[in-house]
């Protein structure tokens, strides 16, 4: 216990009153996800409450009142911001958890799920309907969840987005008992999941099977692009020098260093005679082929 002098004016100058300390409790520290409403109001409405008790009436002045009330109106402010981000990990992929839950449930209705529109044009390998085709041939209550995390960017070069993602997979078993195991990511926009992104099994081998059809489409689509432009070559070479329709054309020759009768020619530059002359040396399997825009002479 000790004195003070309080006070500013005349009356007050002279005026010795005594003033005891009062040991305040420790402030509660901010926990990692944000300072709970109750606590931060409490701490500053208690100070402000105990320095109403150690004051007299005429020491607890406007000046004090507006002092307290920033203190409080601090306190508000740095609740409400802090309890922005205060959202837990696992509440957010339970809540991805959930969305998917029902992309699922749907897949297996007569009402089909829609699909992420930023999914479908970055992994346009599969579309929503092959997506959710795929999941409705899994038994649901064979569907068990292995792992799910949280991610800031899913996809990689091109296919890179950056956003809330939550990626799950599972262990399932098809409608015929093959195991299966499930992939799904989901984009959150303005607090809601959307699916983005699901493979399988199943999934990956339609896939694989669909790209290898296209490949063997367009090399198939490229021979006969190719064939069609030799033919073309050729009939405009005969055109010019008939003789030249004793050497026919090759089909399905594969054009080598080995197979070459002398160099390719230009198709404005060829000639009976020398095609007869380097036929000589490959007389039962002499024919000519187009690579890139010459004629070549191959022994077949």
């Amino acid at each position: 216990m000790y004195w003070r002098r309080h006070g500013t004016s005349h009356y007050h100058r002279a005026r010795l009153i005594k003033f005891r300390y009062w040991p305040q409790p420790a402030a509660p520290r901010l926990k990692h996800r944000g300072l709970l409403l109750n606590q931060g109001l409490g701490l500053v409405l208690s100070r402000l409450a105990t320095s109403i008790k150690l004051c007299n009436s005429p020491c607890f002045t406007a000046q004090k009142v507006r002092r307290a009330l920033r203190r409080i109106f601090l306190a508000l402010c740095l609740t409400q911001i802090l309890g922005g981000c205060g959202e837990d990990n696992e509440a957010i992929k339970t809540q991805g958890i959930k969305a998917l839950n029902d992309w699922f449930l749907a897949s297996a209705s007569d009402n089909p799920p829609s699909c992420h529109g930023f999914g479908l044009v970055k992994f346009y390998d599969a579309s929503c309907a092959d997506m959710y085709q795929h999941a409705a041939k899994i038994e649901p209550e064979s569907r068990t969840i292995t792992s799910s995390r949280l991610l800031k960017c899913f996809g990689q070069g091109a296919q890179e987005l950056c956003g809330e993602f939550v990626e799950i997979w599972l262990n399932a078993m098809d409608t015929r008992g093959n195991a299966i195991q499930e992939g799904a990511v989901l984009k959150r926009d303005d607090g809601v999941f959307r699916l983005y992104w699901y493979r399988s099994d199943a999934l990956f081998t339609t896939l694989a099977k669909r790209a290898e059809s296209v490949n063997d489409d367009n090399n198939e689509r490229a021979l006969e692009n190719k064939q069609a432009e030799l033919e073309a070559v050729y009939a405009k070479i005969v055109q010019q020098q008939p003789a030249l329709y004793q050497f026919v054309m090759c089909t399905d020759a594969s054009v080598s260093s080995s197979k070459l009768v002398g160099k390719p020619v230009n198709p404005q530059n060829i000639s009976a005679t020398d095609m007869a002359s380097r036929a000589q040396q490959c007389p039962e399997n002499f024919c000519l082929a187009l690579v890139g825009k010459r004629i070549a002479p191959l022994c077949d």
